[in-house]
C-alpha cells in the first residue's frame, strides 16, 4: 500500500461517514416535527379533515339505511372505513401515530 492509497482510503472513509451522518441526520425529526399536535395538523390539512368528516358521515347514512343499494352496501360500507383511516394515516403521517391512535382520534376535535 502506498501512501497515496492510504490516504485516499482514509479519504474515502471519512467521506462515507461523513455522507451516513448526514443521512441519519436527515431522518431524525426535526425539533419543529416532534412538537406538532394531532389538533395542529388536522387544522393545516382542512380538505382532508372536510373529506373524513363527510365520509364518516356518508358511512353513517349507510349503516342508517335499510336498502342494501342492489348488495354494495356492505362494501360501500368497508370501503368508507379504510378511506376514512387512509385519509388519517396522511394527516397524522409526520406524528408517527399508530393504527389505534389513529382510529381512538375523533373528527369534530
Amino acid at each position: 500500500m502506498t501512501l497515496f492509497s492510504s490516504r485516499l482510503g482514509g479519504t474515502i472513509r471519512s467521506a462515507t461517514l461523513a455522507a451516513s451522518l448526514a443521512g441519519m441526520a436527515a431522518l431524525a425529526p426535526s425539533p419543529a416535527a416532534a412538537q406538532l399536535t394531532p389538533q395542529q395538523e388536522w387544522a393545516a390539512h382542512p380538505n382532508l379533515a372536510r373529506a373524513v368528516r363527510e365520509m364518516d358521515q356518508a358511512l353513517h347514512v349507510l349503516q342508517q339505511t335499510p336498502d342494501d343499494f342492489g348488495g354494495n352496501k356492505n362494501a360501500a360500507m368497508r370501503d368508507l372505513q379504510a378511506g376514512i383511516i387512509s385519509l388519517k394515516r396522511a394527516i397524522f403521517y409526520r406524528l408517527r401515530m399508530d393504527d389505534a391512535a389513529i382510529q381512538a382520534w375523533g373528527l369534530y376535535r
